[in-house]
């Protein structure tokens, strides 16, 4: 089943009275109370490689399109397992995101998501919720053959994440390409040409200019995408840890960084002769 092979991680998110916080009355707080564990690798419903054993760290969201509650906590991955606590007022239609991540280039770098809409909180009682994390996916439209020093357009659109793909989740994006391939995971990001895109919800479109080259080159493409600053961790103390982002293509998770062919003998001019009479 296709929800079993990309199942990561299984979030348990218990509500109960508990804790006081500043701006609420402690008798109509609710705890969020979380228990993540990474599902057994042999188990029958867990794909090889589906279990990202990268993830470091795992970022929890939880807030409040209305009522202006935004908690954003961050966790570390120990054996397999972490844990959290948080105190909200009772409330309906609260969001519950989650991301698993790892550092890269010093940046946290989002592996997988998913998200618990319209979670109902009640003080002094339980409510059980469950989140599945999955990779994100890209689609990748635009340009696939360009002549040298010619500009070329890219759209690079994200898919699944469980939900975590809309402008609500990512709020910036850069393009970064090279003529040498940075597939693998270890491989440093390009720095250019670092040209910013436009995102409209999971859709990022870019236009850039190909590489002046004199043989048949293959141009590797991913982008930088920034969450919004809903999404900081401003508790951390490395300072570049706190943005979170995610690379697209999802290199870290497997996908394929976007190809698109600059061929010196595409282009030109055409000249059309005919006949006057």
């Amino acid at each position: 089943m296709r929800g079993a092979a990309l199942c990561l991680l299984l979030i348990t998110v218990v509500l109960a009275a508990g804790c006081t916080r500043e701006w609420s009355d402690p008798a109509t707080e609710g705890v969020i109370s979380l228990r993540i564990s990474r599902p057994d690798a042999t188990s029958e419903d867990v794909a090889p490689r589906v279990v990202p054993q990268s993830a470091t760290k795992i970022r929890i969201r939880v807030w409040h399109p209305e009522a202006g509650v935004n908690l954003v906590a961050t966790v570390p991955i120990k054996n397999g397992t972490a844990e959290l606590n948080l105190a909200v007022p009772e409330n309906e239609g609260y969001i519950v995101d989650v991301v698993s991540y790892v550092l890269v280039e010093g940046r946290a770098t989002a592996l997988t998501g998913g998200r618990a809409p319209d979670v109902t909180v009640h003080a002094k009682d339980t409510t059980k919720v469950e989140v599945t994390l999955r990779p994100w996916r890209t689609e990748a439209e635009g340009d696939e053959q360009i002549p040298p020093g010619e500009p070329y357009v890219v759209v690079l659109i994200a898919t699944d994440a469980d939900g975590l793909i809309s402008r609500q989740t990512l709020e910036s994006a850069t393009l970064r390409a090279s003529t040498t391939s940075f597939q693998a995971a270890s491989a440093a990001l390009p720095l250019s040409p670092n040209i910013p895109g436009v995102v409209l919800d999971h859709q990022m479109s870019f236009t850039a200019t190909a590489p002046q080259v004199t043989a048949l080159t293959t141009l590797y493409i991913a982008a930088l995408v920034e969450f919004t600053s809903g999404w900081r961790d401003n508790a951390l103390t490395t300072v570049g840890e706190r943005p979170m982002y995610v690379e697209l293509p999802n290199r870290h998770m497997g996908e394929a960084l976007h190809q698109v062919v600059v061929d010196p003998t595409s282009g030109g001019i055409v000249i059309d002769i005919t006949d006057v009479e």
